[in-house]
């Protein structure tokens, strides 16, 4: 059986978004994959991806057109221990063998005694590397949480190695959601980056690019090309992103190849210039 680790590329809305021949099916009855590939990494000593969340694992049966949801390793309160639950038997849509969407419908999961899971919703795209999880966990006092898992993909560093200097060392985050009907959001972190303005160098900044209105998606058979133009992107101030008000992001390209697992980035922005190109954490 193959195990796809979904720790996903980055994606872009739905305006411009081209399909493709990405959808050859899968020729078994039944398929899984999980979302862990990045649960147990670390930057810098520091928990990297908020495993308090725990991650999901999904079993396809294509015959009867269901999926089994297993989340493991969750902690609904702070005092409780991480455990794995399983929820059976959710209503699945499928396109094709390649992408699909569940909902728990108005079934409610009593997971252990005092807390009930509902209003689970999942869409995902297999071939591209993108999904989008969403589930509430109510509890016996009344209190409400909502748990998400977008798809989410890191570059490696050039030593091939994830044990980043959050600080210093440049690296990209591609995060994507992929909503009802096909609808794609996301964003690009860039960390640590400089850009060349003539003969001079800025300083390091952490920089967001969010996949609005200015931004197309094309799907290629090994992943996607993103562009656009006039992009306004936020940067760090502290631990706060604040809008760029004298520049937007120009000339955007990025590409983003799952098959190889390879990217590469080029804009313009600020007068300036950046390219950078690499391997992906698949």
């Amino acid at each position: 059986m193959k195990k796809y680790y979904l720790m996903l590329a980055v994606a872009a809305m739905t305006l411009g978004f081209a399909s493709c021949s990405n959808d050859d099916p899968i020729k078994t009855d039944t398929y899984e994959y999980g979302v862990t590939g990045l649960i147990t990494k670390t930057v810098s000593g520091e928990s990297f991806y908020d495993n308090t969340n725990g991650y999901p694992k999904f079993f396809i049966d294509y015959v009867k057109g269901s999926v089994k949801l297993e989340l493991h390793d969750v902690k609904y309160a702070p005092m409780m221990p991480a455990q794995t639950f399983t929820l059976d038997n959710l209503s699945a849509t499928f396109a094709s063998s390649d992408r699909y969407s569940l909902t728990s419908g108005d079934k409610t999961y009593t997971v252990m005694e005092g807390y009930q899971v509902k209003d689970v919703r999942c869409n995902a795209h297999i071939g591209l590397f993108m999904h989008y999880l969403t589930y509430s966990v109510v509890s016996e006092r009344g209190t409400s949480k909502v748990y998400t898992f977008p798809s989410t993909i890191l570059s490696k560093l050039a030593d091939d190695n994830l044990n980043y200097t959050t600080t210093t060392d440049t690296y990209f985050i591609f995060t994507s959601e992929i909503g009802n009907e096909g609808s794609y959001t996301g964003h690009l972190v860039l960390n640590n980056v400089q850009f060349s303005i003539g003969d001079r160098q800025s300083p390091k900044m952490t920089i967001t690019i969010p996949y609005d209105e200015h931004v197309t998606l094309t799907s290629t058979k090994t992943g996607y090309i993103a562009t656009g133009t006039g992009i306004t992107g936020l940067y760090k101030e502290g631990n706060i992103e604040v809008p760029f008000e004298q520049s937007t992001i120009d000339n955007m390209e990025i590409v983003v190849d799952v098959v190889n697992k390879e990217y590469s980035i080029s804009f313009d922005c600020m007068g300036g210039s950046y390219e950078k190109s690499g391997k992906l954490y698949l």
